[in-house]
């Protein structure tokens, strides 16, 4: 299970100059085109609706992979896992907008492109989740970066291109006016002719948002054909790889933001000329239904390019020479997303979906302010409030949410009917649950280390991935950190004596996992209810802001508040941010008392924190 990939300094081979120089007319062009928020709205994959003609021709030119996934629902965790190889949770860069400090082995792989003699470009989108130089990574990085502008007309190059134009928040009817704007009135998608899909609602509000997605799309498609059309013209077509893809799911409730299929399950469409195809690959107007990552970008490009993959990337080439075995299994995690605290982790191999819920004691469907812009979602809340959300839908809200979940993802598309309880799915869920395990342990999941603690022990470790996978107990913390999240999120009655111990561990995060499992299981407990009172004085901000939270749920309001006030006061940027959302989930009673520490507490007024006070100063006006 200990099979972690430690780094080397020696793992990238480059081909020596020479060859290099006597290879450039032959070495490949590639082109990236990909696009935000899109899921699989397209012709090529079968919807009727769709109006993609250019992303059509590419795909009949090319190959549509129909099992393509990415490693988490939104744009800056999956972007990370997309530069690096690497999944996002080993290096502690899960957390949407948070800035890590990569370890000194991991590069993002443009690096390795550049010092073999490649132009590298990207237009324009970034959103990596920790620390880096732009010109250690790119040639160029702005909105008029373009392979024109490489120095030497024959020098080989990778070119990326990111369209926004079909990003979430231009399906929002004052951002969709001005996508659709000279666009004939006849062209745009007729909300009519929306099936809705199970997961929302069927009235007149959201199909009308599934119209408008459509009709961005539309736009899109003819943005990438403009991008295809430019290599036709430079005669540079029969010599450049074009790999279009879409980042995660569209912006609609349980698809971007989400590890379900919905999220995750990206399209993906690869050009190939004759001239460049390797063991017959790239045969035109074909369906390649093999697992892949979106993490195996990087290392396809590389391979492509005639450059040893690094041994420490996680990401595995699908294209080129000598490829590995394919993949039995994608994998995918979700941690904080904007303002709110979750953690779920999720494998999927050719048929089934696992889904391990860390936080169940939240709401899938959590109040995230930008994501409340949606009419979608504003739909599911309005419905909700008036008794009338279908029960498949509704369950988005419950509370708990189950530990485990286990999905038939080809029978059950949608991925509506758990079977993790199911006698006959039981051999396939112990399978994929120990998948889970042994992926979680292999890539060094730094994130069940909580996120104050995390910035705090990567001061002193140099990186988060460093934390677990230098010291000589890391792995061994590992081991103790997934059984303590295992058992704090479903925890059985026979459980408490190991979560007392666990409160009263040597490890501030092994105390904070047995803090929130007591409280999950039973907070009214003697024995729990001391556990709290002991944690409320602990040297370590983060298990204190947990005690706040559970002498909250036993009923001890004052006691909670008495620890959870003071924490908005502290010196780091986390523990304010998790002790005002404690505050706020404690409902309108707590804020009232809270009141005027929250609107006085450092970062009120800005960012994620800032999101969290206004919602929680909102529950007063209700």
């Amino acid at each position: 299970m200990h099979c972690l990939k430690l780094p080397s300094f020696v793992m990238v081979c480059l081909v020596s100059a020479a060859a290099l120089i006597q290879a450039a007319d032959t070495r490949p062009n590639i082109v990236w085109i990909s696009v935000e928020d899109i899921s699989a709205h397209l012709g090529c994959y079968g919807d009727r609706n769709a109006t993609t003609p250019h992303l059509d021709e590419l795909a009949k030119q090319g190959v549509r992979y129909t099992h393509a996934f990415t490693c988490h629902g939104v744009c800056a965790p999956s972007r990370t896992g997309i530069i690096t190889g690497m999944y996002p949770i080993g290096l502690g860069a899960n957390h949407m907008r948070s800035k890590a400090t990569l370890p000194e082995h991991v590069r993002c792989f443009p690096q390795y492109l550049r010092e073999a003699g490649y132009y590298c470009t990207n237009n324009s989108k970034t959103d990596y989740n920790f620390h880096w130089k732009q010109a250690d990574v790119w040639d160029e990085s702005s909105n008029k970066a373009h392979w024109k502008n490489r120095p030497q007309p024959d020098q080989p190059f990778f070119a990326v291109f990111n369209l926004t134009s079909s990003h979430e928040s231009q399906i929002w009817p004052k951002n969709w006016e001005k996508q659709v704007k000279g666009v004939p009135r006849e062209q745009l998608h007729d909300p009519s002719r929306i099936r809705v899909p199970p997961l929302y609602p069927e009235t007149t509000a959201v199909k009308e948002a599934h119209a408008r997605l459509l009709d961005i799309i539309m736009v899109t498609d003819q943005r990438i054909g403009k991008y295809l059309q430019e290599l036709d013209d430079s005669g540079l077509a029969d010599r450049t790889i074009v790999i279009f893809w879409s980042d995660h799911g569209d912006g609609f409730p349980r698809s971007k933001r989400w590890i379900y299929d919905s999220g995750t399950r990206v399209p993906m469409i690869v050009r190939i000329p004759e001239k460049l195809r390797t063991d017959g690959q790239g045969q035109p107007g074909t369906a390649d239904n093999r697992l892949v990552n979106l993490i195996d970008l990087g290392p396809t490009v590389l391979n492509l390019a005639g450059i040893q993959v690094p041994e420490h990337m996680f990401g595995q080439p699908f294209l080129g020479a000598n490829l590995p075995a394919a993949r039995k299994y994608t994998y995918a995690a979700r941690d904080r997303v904007d303002e709110r605290f979750d953690m779920v982790r999720s494998v999927r191999d050719q048929q089934f979906r696992y889904v391990r819920n860390y936080n169940p004691w939240r709401p899938a469907l959590q109040h995230i302010d930008y994501s409340e812009n949606s009419v979608v979602r504003k739909e599911i809340r309005r419905l909700a409030a008036e008794g009338r959300l279908p029960a498949e839908i509704a369950q988005f809200l419950a509370v708990p949410r189950p530990a485990e979940e286990l999905y038939d993802s080809e029978a059950d598309p949608w991925e509506l009917k758990n079977l993790a309880g199911v006698p006959e799915h039981q051999e396939t869920l112990q399978r994929l649950r120990d998948e889970c395990l042994r992926w979680q342990m292999e890539s060094g999941d730094a994130h069940l280390i909580p996120e104050s603690l995390l910035d705090a022990e990567e001061a002193q470790a140099g990186s988060r991935w460093d934390i677990l996978n230098t010291a000589d107990s890391g792995m061994d913390r590992l081991d103790r950190l997934i059984l303590a999240a295992q058992t704090a999120s479903a925890p059985r009655a026979s459980d408490q004596p190991e979560l007392l111990r666990m409160a009263a561990a040597e490890d501030p995060a092994e105390r904070w996992w047995g803090i929130h499992g007591l409280a999950f299981q039973n907070a009214a407990d003697p024995a729990a209810l001391t556990a709290f009172r002991t944690a409320a004085k602990d040297n370590v901000a983060a298990v204190r802001v947990a005690a706040g939270r559970a002498l909250r749920i036993a009923g001890q309001l004052k006691e909670a508040l008495a620890v959870l006030t003071p924490a908005l006061q502290d010196k780091s940027e986390f523990i304010r941010h998790a002790a005002a959302t404690e505050i706020d989930e404690a409902g309108p009673d707590a804020v009232a008392a809270a009141e005027q520490q929250l609107k006085t507490m450092p970062g009120a007024d800005d960012g994620y924190i800032g999101r969290i006070v206004a919602h929680a100063l909102g529950q007063l006006k209700k």
